[in-house]
């Protein structure tokens, strides 16, 4: 077992003596050999991913999440394991009703994701909410058309 110890701790020596080999010596043996003349190495850009979107869908009149929506939710999850900034969340409606009522509709679709979101994982503190009622459709329509696609919560995963 000893010599197994000593080919290991020669074997470390060795290693650390081949490193430092390749590094220079102290500085003012180093100006007086040669001046550098490599330019400054730049420093690493760090790139970050685009952003994620995510879609859930919601029931004329309505703002709970079904089992469709929870699973654009749990897609969004997934994709926040490599770490994320934020999630931003936008909510619609279709233009059919009150524009009033459209507006707190949309609102209320967007609470809802936020507290789903929490409830599977997302920090609350990195999710922000915005809703526009019927004022940016999906698909352009005339007023009081009912439109499945215009009935959105829009999440938007930020890195």
């Amino acid at each position: 077992m000893k010599i197994l110890s000593r080919i290991a701790v020669l074997g470390l020596t060795g290693a650390l003596v081949a490193a430092c080999a390749g590094m220079e010596g102290d500085a003012a043996k180093t100006e007086a050999a040669k001046p550098e003349t490599k330019a400054a190495a730049k420093p690493a850009e760090k790139k970050t991913k685009p952003d994620q979107a995510f879609v859930m869908y919601f029931d004329f009149g309505k703002s709970n999440v079904d089992d469709e929506a929870m699973n654009a939710a749990y897609q969004l999850m997934a994709n926040t394991m490599s770490g994320y900034k934020a999630v931003l969340l936008t909510g619609h409606t279709d233009t059919a009703g009150d524009k009033a009522f459209n507006r707190k509709l949309s609102e209320k679709r967007v609470e809802e994701t936020k507290q789903v979101l929490s409830e599977i994982g997302i920090d609350p503190a990195r999710i922000i909410t915005q809703f526009y009622g019927e004022d940016e459709p999906a698909e352009k329509t005339g007023d009081g058309v009912k439109n499945a696609k215009n009935r959105r919560v829009e999440m938007v995963l930020k890195f």
